[in-house]
C-alpha cells in the first residue's frame, strides 16, 4: 500500500511540476508595451506580481502534494471523504478563496494575474481528480485482492 501511495504522490508532485512550469512559461508571454516612464514602471511592478504569484502557486502545490502523503496513514485511506479530502481539500479551499477574490475585485478592469492563476489551479484541480479516482481503484482493486 505504501508503493502505491508514494506512486501517486510523485504522479502528483509531477503534474504540480508541469503546472508550475507551464504557469511560469504563460506568464513570460505577457506583452510589453513601450509607453511613457509611468507605464515602464507598472509594468515591472506587474512582473514582481506575477513572479509572486508564481512563487505562491509553487508552494502551494507542494503542500497540496505533500497532502496526499497523508494516505500512509491506513484510517484516511481506507475512508473515501478523508482520502477525497487529502487529494482535494487544500486546493480547492485555494481556489475558492482566489474565484471570491476574483469576484471582490470585478470593478477593476485587469485581473489577468488572478484570472490566469485561477485557471491553472482549476486545471491542477481537474488533473487531482483523475488522479484520485485512479487512487480510489487501485486501492479498492488492493483491497478485494
Amino acid at each position: 500500500m505504501k508503493k502505491i501511495v508514494f506512486r501517486f504522490w510523485g504522479i502528483n508532485l509531477l503534474i504540480s511540476i508541469l503546472l508550475f512550469f507551464a504557469y511560469r512559461i504563460s506568464i513570460s508571454q505577457t506583452e510589453t508595451s513601450n509607453g511613457n516612464s509611468f507605464e515602464q514602471w507598472m509594468q515591472i511592478v506587474e512582473i514582481l506580481l506575477n513572479l509572486g504569484f508564481s512563487l505562491i502557486y509553487l508552494i502551494g502545490m507542494t503542500i497540496s502534494s505533500l497532502a496526499v502523503l497523508l494516505n500512509l496513514v491506513e484510517k484516511i485511506r481506507n475512508n473515501i471523504y478523508l482520502s477525497l479530502l487529502t487529494f482535494l481539500g487544500l486546493p480547492s479551499i485555494c481556489v475558492i478563496i482566489i474565484v471570491i477574490k476574483l469576484v471582490i475585485d470585478m470593478s477593476f478592469n485587469d485581473f489577468a494575474l488572478l484570472r490566469t492563476f485561477t485557471i491553472f489551479s482549476i486545471l491542477y484541480l481537474f488533473l487531482t481528480t483523475i488522479e484520485f479516482l485512479l487512487f480510489r481503484k487501485r486501492i479498492n482493486k488492493e483491497l478485494n485482492k
